[in-house]
C-alpha cells in the first residue's frame, strides 16, 4: 500500500536517491534547490515522499508561501522552471493527488506546475498553459548541432575580430556573482522597471550547490564584463536559470556563451540543453531560441482548489498594462518590496 507523507530530516537521504536515479528528474527536485529557496525567501518546504513500505515509489516538491497580500498557498514550482511529481506509476500518482488536496484544503489552493502532462483527473480542474519550454538534445555530434544553427548566428561565430577581443570566463564558485548581478539589475532596471530577484538568491545557490554543479558564464572585453548565463548542471541536463547583458554591446555575448555552454555539454556527456522558459506570445525569444535548434514543448499548470475555489487572476502574468504600471515605479522600489510578490505570490 502506498503511503503519502510530508518530508522529514530523517528521510533526506531516501529522497535524494529517488530523485538521482529517476530519469525525469531536473534541478527543481533537488533538495538544496530548497534551501536556497527557503534561505533566501523564507518559504517553507513542504515537499511529499510516497513510499510502499519502506521503498521510496515517488516524490513531490511543494513550497507553502505565504505573500504580503491574499492567503497562503502551495506550488510545486516558484521559479525559473516547471518541476512537477516524479512517480512509479498512475497509482503513486493518485497517492501524491490525494495529499496535495489535503493540502489544499487547509490553505487558498495549491498548484502543480509541470514540464509533462498529468493524466486527466477531477483532482485536477483547471489547467493553463503560459509557457513554452526550449530544448536542444546534445545527444549527437557537435558538427551536427552546428550544422542546424541559424545562418547569421555561424557568422558571428567566426567572426575572427569578434573571437580575437571578447574571452569566456566560466565560473563554478560562485567569484563572479557580484560581476553577474550588476548586468543582471541593470538590464532589469532599465528595461523592465524592476529587478526580480536579490543578490543573495545566487550567493545562496553557490553556498548549496558543490563545484561544477552551478555555474556563471560571463563575456569579458578588456576587462568589461559583457553578458552572462547562470546555469545548473544537473541530472544530464543543462538548465539556464537567468542571463543578462549590456544593452550597449555590440559584440554578441549570448551566442558565444551559448555556443560554449553546448560545446562543454557535449564534451561533458549531458543529455540536454534547456533554454527555459518564455510565454507563449513573445515572438523574439522564440525565433532566437529556434534559431540554435531547439525545440518547443508545452508546460501544464494544474489548479487544485483549497478555500479557492477557482485560480486567482494574476495579473502580473496576464495583463500587459500591469507591467506598464510597475515599470514606473522606482526600481528600488519594486526590487526590496514587490519583486518577491509580482514573481511569485501573486
Amino acid at each position: 500500500m502506498v503511503n503519502v507523507v510530508s518530508l522529514k530530516e530523517e528521510m533526506y537521504g531516501q529522497y535524494s536517491a529517488y530523485v538521482n536515479g529517476h530519469p525525469e528528474a531536473r534541478f527543481g527536485h533537488d533538495l538544496k534547490w530548497a534551501m536556497v529557496l527557503q534561505d533566501t525567501y523564507g518559504v517553507v518546504i513542504e515537499h511529499l515522499i510516497a513510499l510502499d513500505d519502506s521503498k521510496v515509489v515517488g516524490i513531490c516538491p511543494l513550497f507553502m508561501c505565504k505573500p504580503l497580500f491574499d492567503g497562503a498557498h502551495l506550488l510545486t514550482s516558484l521559479f525559473p522552471s516547471y518541476f512537477g511529481p516524479l512517480y512509479d506509476s498512475e497509482q503513486v500518482l493518485s497517492s501524491i493527488l490525494d495529499a496535495i488536496a489535503a493540502k489544499a484544503s487547509t490553505v487558498q489552493y495549491a498548484e502543480i506546475i509541470a514540464p509533462d502532462p498529468l493524466p486527466e483527473d477531477k483532482r485536477l480542474p483547471y489547467l493553463e498553459q503560459l509557457d513554452l519550454t526550449y530544448r536542444l538534445s546534445l545527444n549527437d555530434s557537435l558538427d551536427n548541432i552546428y550544422s542546424k544553427v541559424r545562418r547569421n548566428y555561424k557568422r558571428i561565430l567566426r567572426d575572427a575580430k569578434l573571437q580575437k577581443e571578447v574571452d569566456i570566463v566560466v565560473d563554478s564558485d560562485g567569484n563572479s556573482v557580484r560581476e553577474f548581478y550588476k548586468l543582471y539589475a541593470q538590464l532589469y532596471a532599465g528595461k523592465h522597471g524592476f529587478i526580480p530577484h536579490v543578490e543573495k538568491l545566487f550567493h545562496s545557490i553557490f553556498s548549496h550547490y558543490p563545484s561544477g554543479t552551478a555555474r556563471i558564464y560571463m563575456v569579458r572585453h578588456n576587462g568589461k564584463y559583457l553578458g552572462g548565463i547562470f546555469t545548473f548542471w544537473e541530472h544530464g541536463e543543462i538548465y539556464c536559470g537567468w542571463s543578462a547583458t549590456d544593452v550597449n554591446t555590440t559584440y554578441y555575448p549570448m551566442h558565444f556563451l551559448i555556443w560554449q555552454i553546448i560545446q562543454d555539454g557535449v564534451a561533458q556527456g549531458y543529455r540536454w540543453f534547456n533554454h527555459g522558459e518564455s510565454p507563449r506570445d513573445n515572438e523574439n525569444l522564440k525565433l532566437f531560441k529556434q534559431g540554435w535548434g531547439m525545440e518547443a514543448s508545452d508546460t501544464y499548470r494544474y489548479f487544485i482548489p483549497g478555500k479557492l475555489t477557482e485560480p486567482l487572476v494574476r495579473l502580473y502574468d496576464r495583463y500587459s498594462w500591469t507591467k506598464k504600471v510597475i515599470s514606473y515605479l522606482p526600481a528600488r522600489m519594486t526590487s526590496i518590496f514587490l519583486s518577491p510578490v509580482i514573481r511569485y505570490f501573486l
